[in-house]
């Protein structure tokens, strides 16, 4: 696969469904060798399994790309590590870094429990300082990279149910605007 990518590496959080899904695919097909990241658990965050990871790795080999699969949690900090550490281990460098990982635990703010409103900020919020903490380091040593979150008209508008889910997603805004101050003149 050629492309205007060639030659760069990527790490996508939450590659193995959804728009983490078509990401990586989209990556790979402009060139980019792709650390494709996912937990592989159900959209309530139970069930960890290494099957959609895998599963996007092959079909990105299978056409021609490069890839390769991590299962490590976005939420746990040496776990986020361990997804930058594959790309510069595997590819020697990283150079994008898209965190589209995420999970969901809807209920009304009256009925939600602690561990709800903790699980899904840990995925979200946390999961995306910890794999931007740990990528930016490379990044600023090779004076190279660009880092793409993504947040939710949840934030700006609010959805019932979705008190953690929209906390989550308003707070990976606010992340993002002081890591491109802190790193706009070095990354």
């Amino acid at each position: 696969m050629g492309g205007m990518l060639a030659d760069r590496v990527a790490v996508v959080t939450g590659a193995g469904r959804g728009i983490g899904r078509g990401v990586a695919l989209a990556l790979a097909a402009s060139g980019a060798k792709v650390v494709v990241n996912d937990y592989g658990v159900a959209l309530d965050g139970s069930a960890p399994s290494a099957g959609p990871a895998f599963d996007v790795a092959k079909e990105i080999i299978a056409a021609g790309g490069e890839a390769v699969a991590n299962a490590e949690s976005v939420s746990e900090w040496d776990g986020a590590r361990r997804i930058v550490d594959t790309a510069i281990e595997r590819f020697g460098r990283i150079d994008v870094l898209v965190t589209c990982a995420g999970i969901v635990r809807d209920r009304m703010i009256f009925n939600m429990s602690e561990a709800e409103w903790d699980a899904v900020l840990a995925v979200h919020l946390k999961g995306t300082f910890n794999c931007v903490r740990h990528a930016c380091t490379h990044m600023r040593e090779q004076r190279y990279g660009r880092i793409v979150t993504f947040s939710s008209g949840a934030a700006l508008f609010g959805n019932p149910g979705q008190a953690n889910y929209g906390s989550a997603k308003g707070g990976i805004s606010g992340l993002t605007k002081v890591a491109a101050r802190d790193l706009g003149g070095t990354a």
